[in-house]
């Protein structure tokens, strides 16, 4: 599998590079948002930058040929691909896009959705192959109170996404994708979460805890939440116990008690949906990213060498100001922590690709 043949390959090189003390490593996965167009409008949600999905202009979205196009330059370094919106089952050619990925040989190729539309496009016979194209499908589900979830996520459409996961449970043995259930956790709302991660484990689903941000930090007020560390050690407990839980438990207690990380962002670099790199980072504060054009480069080892002569990313943390706290910046920690002390690579990768 050429995928994994990349990840392997990109390890042994990010390995020599640590060791000289850079942090322009090359990538684990990428992240696509595929457009912007979203039929939620969630309280926590927005595109980094403190913008509302479906405020933004939804016009220059890349078409087909061309996002087939951007799959294969990225390809050409980068092993995985995670594909978010926007709500991205909103983008029609998606079954198109997932194929050329899976022809690609990109491996995971993760879907991020919200779930709701999914009774209604699996019954279209384009729609019928998709499943299978697809490694990880990631659903957000924050409560399992209707009324909870209506204000929650700005729709009235919260039992159908319940509806579907219960029929993405029964379909991914048959087409081998693993499901997972991601929760944001916020104050107030912490039993919620617990609700959830109930939820999952009585199904045996991957769940994956989110401390909700506010801009790129974490909301520092759920630490004032009395039930909240409760729900951390729940978690980190169900995990030592061998319930499927996204990450290790080292990861996920750096997440869910926001330690400070190691940021290395070419590991997970951002491509908005227009075709564009956001450079080194979308979620800078106090440095403004560049936005680099992808299509023109013929694969990922000439777009990194031109993004690096316009930012250099080693040492741009401390430049940054951002303090993140999402769950992809704590997989790039984790990874980098595995640069320098190996043994705990193994588990890392191994928790990642077995959703557990």
């Amino acid at each position: 599998m050429r995928g994994i043949r990349t990840l392997l390959g990109n390890h042994m090189a990010n390995h020599r590079l640590a060791r000289q003390g850079r942090e322009d490593l090359w990538p684990l996965y990428f992240i696509w948002s595929v457009h912007r167009t979203c039929n939620f409008r969630c309280q926590y949600c927005d595109d980094h930058r403190g913008h509302k999905h479906p405020d933004l202009p939804a016009d220059r979205v890349l078409g087909t040929t061309e996002s087939i196009r951007l799959l294969r330059i990225m390809r050409s370094r980068t092993p995985s691909v995670l594909m978010s919106g926007g709500e991205p089952t909103l983008r029609e050619d998606l079954p198109q896009l997932t194929r050329a990925a899976r022809e690609l040989d990109y491996y995971p190729i993760i879907m991020n959705t919200n779930g709701s539309c999914l009774h209604r496009l699996l019954l279209d016979p384009r729609w019928r192959s998709w499943l299978a194209d697809l490694d990880h499908v990631v659903v957000s589900l924050d409560s399992l109170d209707s009324a909870v979830l209506s204000d929650m996520w700005g729709s009235p459409r919260t039992e159908e996404v319940v509806r579907n996961i219960l029929v993405l449970r029964e379909l991914a043995l048959e087409h081998q994708f693993k499901l997972m259930i991601s929760t944001v956790i916020q104050p107030g709302a912490v039993s919620h979460g617990r609700d959830v991660l109930d939820f999952c484990n009585d199904l045996g689903l991957c769940f994956c805890p989110m401390p909700v941000n506010v801009g790129p930090s974490i909301d520092r007020s759920l630490f004032h939440d009395p039930d909240y560390s409760g729900l951390v050690e729940l978690i980190l407990e169900r995990k030592r116990l061998g319930f499927p839980i996204a990450g290790s438990e080292r990861l996920n207690r750096r997440m869910l008690t926001a330690a400070p990380l190691q940021c290395r962002n070419t590991l997970k670099p951002h491509i908005d949906y227009d075709g564009f790199l956001i450079w080194p980072c979308k979620g800078c504060v106090s440095v403004d990213p560049v936005r680099i054009d992808v299509l023109p480069f013929s694969n990922l080892e000439s777009l990194y060498e031109h993004a690096k002569g316009l930012i250099d990313p080693t040492g741009f943390q401390e430049r940054c100001g951002a303090h993140c706290n999402w769950s992809q910046n704590y997989t790039t920690d984790a990874y980098a922590h595995g640069l320098m002390h190996p043994s705990s690579i193994v588990k890392e990768v191994a928790d990642f690709l077995r959703g557990r």
